[in-house]
């Protein structure tokens, strides 16, 4: 990188930057794969539809997301120390690893917890602002089906006795997104 580049990356402050690299990211995932990809499936009607289909385009993007909360909720447990021992530690878990995926345009919190049992929101994604942006039929949204093997997996994966629900999806036509987490231990 020439030195007038880093001068001026220098001159951008972090959080800036993040959202910048958030924004092309989610965007161009999206663009390359329903404006792209989706339309060649069809929903059962495109030229790859008696090929490979939508069934079993949910069915290789949950494996490829369960994959990856196997792998990188684990270590983001690790990398920042977060305590998993109940279903709040479970939920808090879950949205570090989600924004640091996501950026700072992602806004989740837990609303409600008990050790047994919390309940994380999702009121603003960049993902779904994507898709928004982009014009894609909320039908065509892998999301709901990926965050479940997301989060399932990457909670099991770092202890077995947590599990996770989504529950509502702004896809489905929610007002936000949540998640259920339970803790089934002694």
């Amino acid at each position: 990188m020439g030195e007038t580049s880093k001068k001026l990356l220098e001159k951008i402050p972090p959080e800036k930057c993040w959202a910048i690299s958030t924004k092309m990211l989610t965007g161009l995932t999206v663009l390359r794969i329903y404006h792209y990809l989706i339309p060649l499936l069809g929903k059962g009607k495109g030229i790859f539809a008696p090929v490979m289909g939508w069934k079993k385009h949910l069915e290789i993007n949950t494996k490829i997301f369960a994959e990856g909360g196997r792998k990188f909720i684990p270590w983001v447990k690790e990398t920042f120390n977060i305590p998993v021992e109940d279903a709040i530690g479970g939920g808090k878990l879950v949205i570090a690893a989600a924004t640091l995926l996501c950026g700072p345009e992602l806004e989740a919190e837990i609303v409600e917890g008990t050790a047994k049992r919390a309940v994380g929101r999702t009121t603003k994604c960049p993902w779904w602002e994507r898709y928004k942006e982009f014009g894609v039929d909320p039908e065509l949204t892998a999301c709901p089906t990926g965050d479940q093997a997301w989060g399932e997996e990457g909670l099991k994966a770092v202890n077995p006795k947590l599990r996770y629900k989504v529950t509502k999806a702004m896809p489905w036509g929610d007002p936000y997104c949540e998640f259920v987490y339970e803790f089934k231990g002694e």
